[in-house]
């Protein structure tokens, strides 16, 4: 497996669309289509990559020097179990650290709070609703020990 940076507007921002879409929006009955991703241009999207095929993605909006918010975690069906949702994480954070960002956060979807858990990230708040469906947020420090 190989970790990479996607370039916004590229081929493999392509497939990295057609996998949220396909992970993320279809099944709650939306489409990524509706979206307006020009936003995005300012974010930095990252893959997972088997061979050319892209298995998993991860968005990391900055919201500061030393602050990234995660968004539109997805991992192929195929792959789903194997452990490509740890690697990415994983590597994401490595590359984050790298590049200075010591603070994460996330809206994690219920159904992905013990994924996140057991990468380290802990709830903060109450449970909300987003996109339809309920979600809370989650944070890590990098540098700290994992709760693994």
């Amino acid at each position: 497996m190989n970790f990479r940076e996607i370039e916004f507007g590229s081929e493999k921002f392509r497939q990295e669309c057609e996998l949220r879409n396909q992970i993320l929006r279809v099944p709650l009955g939306l489409s990524l289509d509706d979206q307006d991703l020009t936003d995005e241009r300012d974010q930095m999207h990252f893959g997972l990559f088997d061979g050319d095929s892209l298995v998993a993605c991860v968005i990391a909006a900055p919201l500061s020097a030393t602050e990234v918010k995660l968004r539109q975690m997805a991992v192929a069906a195929t792959v789903q179990g194997t452990g490509c949702g740890n690697a990415i994480i994983r590597c994401l954070e490595e590359h984050l650290l790298k590049r200075g960002f010591i603070h994460i956060s996330l809206n994690a979807r219920m159904s992905a709070v013990g994924f996140y858990g057991k990468l380290g990230y802990s709830t903060i708040g109450v449970e909300f609703i987003e996109v339809g469906i309920p979600h809370v947020k989650m944070q890590k420090n990098l540098g700290q020990a994992d709760s693994v």
